[in-house]
């Protein structure tokens, strides 16, 4: 059982990954806007300052992220989900986890690849048959692979540490059981999957129309990647999901590039 001091001590190293990650994506979000200015987008301004959009990134992310932490480890708590990583490495078990924690990573990390290969030659192959109109340039690999980093670590913080665990909690209420079935974590997982896809709809509007194509190739894409993700912070913890997300996103996005 943790207590409650390693409780804080993991809660504000996740919210300093968390406000990381959002720093992380301002050169994707500047460039984004870059570019729908330049295709004659008048609704988009974009901020002469950087320092402006630091300051107000650094501070959304900083309350989101107290927000989450607070519901993924302590409103959720009994899901008994989390960050074991960063739990024990506050704990008198600091030096085997560090050694179990690789052995831990492998897996989850070789099927990462492997599942981004797959899904980018399904992507490449639906492109072929069903071929869409770009609305907008795409921003280049070098941003791709900074908010690979970016995507990494607060979509996984958001809606596994966070939606995902309350799913859980719910549910097992509602149950009425103390200890989390696998059949409660699964639905926990396809739930927040589900909600993965719908959030990323609007970024896919961003460059292509929404047709039936693209919305079916979003949702039924993020369902099997973000239910990948939710089982991988089920057995292995927030960390390891944050790392196979990254490394899921930099070889679809940079090192696979269908859009490009």
């Amino acid at each position: 059982m943790i207590s409650n001091k390693n409780r804080i001590r993991t809660a504000a190293v996740i919210v300093v990954l968390f406000v990381i990650g959002t720093l992380l994506n301002i050169p994707f979000s500047r460039e984004l806007k870059r570019l729908k200015i330049e295709a004659g987008d008048a609704n988009v301004r974009l901020s002469d300052s950087i320092f402006s959009d630091v300051i107000q990134t650094g501070i959304y992310g900083l309350i989101l992220g107290i927000i989450m932490v607070f519901v993924g480890l302590w409103i959720s708590k009994k899901a008994q989900l989390g960050a074991p990583v960063i739990e024990s490495f506050f704990s008198n078990q600091k030096n085997r986890t560090q050694t179990h924690f690789f052995k831990t990573l492998l897996f989850p990390l070789a099927y990462s690849v492997v599942l981004a290969l797959a899904i980018l030659l399904v992507h490449n192959l639906i492109r072929d048959y069903f071929p869409v109109a770009s609305i907008v340039e795409r921003p280049s690999k070098p941003f791709y692979a900074i908010v690979s980093f970016s995507a990494g670590i607060t979509e996984e913080i958001i809606f596994r540490l966070g939606l995902m665990s309350l799913i859980v909690v719910v549910i097992q209420r509602f149950k009425k059981k103390t200890n989390p079935s696998p059949s409660v974590v699964w639905v926990g997982i396809i739930i927040t999957a589900l909600c993965f896809g719908l959030v990323h709809l609007p970024l896919s509007k961003n460059f292509a129309n929404l047709t039936l194509v693209t919305v079916s190739s979003t949702m039924i894409g993020n369902l099997i990647t973000g239910s990948f993700f939710g089982w991988v912070y089920w057995k292995r913890g927030l960390i390891v999901a944050i790392i196979v997300h990254i490394v899921w996103d930099l070889v679809f996005h940079v090192v696979g590039s269908p859009y490009l």
